[in-house]
């Protein structure tokens, strides 16, 4: 019993050799579409995300800015009780009740 080979023919090879191939650039092609997609979406992401931390970052100088008010405030009530805590010490000696 012998074995016989037959020829390959050019267009057999050619087909052999190139669907393999041609599935593969299309794998690699379809990849490279789902990946810029991807980069797409999370550049959009990185984009709302930077505008909501800017927005946050205003209303914080907003709160600060209005804390620096009333500390402002505060100084000048704490200024006032301690001329007006003045004022009844000197009128508690005149009167010589403290």
């Amino acid at each position: 019993m012998t074995v016989r080979y037959k020829q390959v023919t050019d267009v057999q090879l050619y087909l052999v050799i190139g669907i393999p191939t041609l599935a593969v650039l299309a794998g690699i092609l379809t990849n490279v579409l789902q990946l810029n997609a991807l980069n797409t979406r999370f550049n959009g992401l990185e984009a709302r995300i930077d505008a909501r931390f800017n927005n946050i970052d205003s209303r914080f100088n907003s709160v600060d800015s209005r804390f620096n008010a009333m500390d402002v405030k505060f100084d000048t009530l704490t200024g006032k009780v301690i001329d007006v805590d003045n004022r009844v010490t000197r009128i508690e000696g005149k009167l010589g009740i403290g």
